[in-house]
């Protein structure tokens, strides 16, 4: 059994390194999912609600903890678009093909923008920003091809 748990163990240690690599790319910071947080908070306390003494399975929850509060972090990267929830990941700009900025005006509070990636593939992504859309919009305009169309919706 702790052949198996071990393997886990080097297999979360790959996905944090592969984590951090790509969260330190990112450019523009998007909000925090705070899901991340609460479901580490969750499956760690239920992990950890018998004692063990077995040290693989402590580093294990260890790991799973940590990644799963990494996860919450997502961006605009250089390269990449880096992804944020519990299947984070990173989204290359050749495979975008609409991009759909939506101005967020809460009173007392600063610019907001929820940005949506449709990818080639039938799927879209949503990151937060605490920032103006124009400035979101200049940002994608260099690393985005020319033949992505950027649409201004609205809430």
């Amino acid at each position: 059994m702790d052949g198996i748990i071990i393997f886990i163990d080097v297999v979360f240690l790959v996905g944090a390194i592969f984590s951090i690599y790509w969260q330190s790319q990112i450019e523009i910071r998007a909000t925090y999912r705070i899901s991340a947080l609460i479901f580490a908070g969750i499956v760690g306390a239920w992990l950890m609600i018998t004692p063990v003494d077995r040290l693989p399975y402590i580093f294990m929850v260890a790991e799973f903890v940590t990644l799963t509060i990494m996860n919450g972090v997502g961006g605009i990267g250089n390269k990449k678009i880096i992804l944020s929830g519990f299947y984070s990941g990173v989204l290359d700009y050749s495979q975008i093909v609409h991009v759909t900025l939506i101005p967020i005006q809460l009173p007392g509070r600063n610019d907001r923008v929820a940005v949506i990636f449709n990818t080639n593939r039938p799927q879209q992504i949503e990151l937060n920003f605490k920032r103006s859309y124009k400035e979101i919009e200049k940002f994608l305009e260099d690393k985005l091809s020319k033949d992505v169309q950027v649409e201004i919706g609205q809430v």
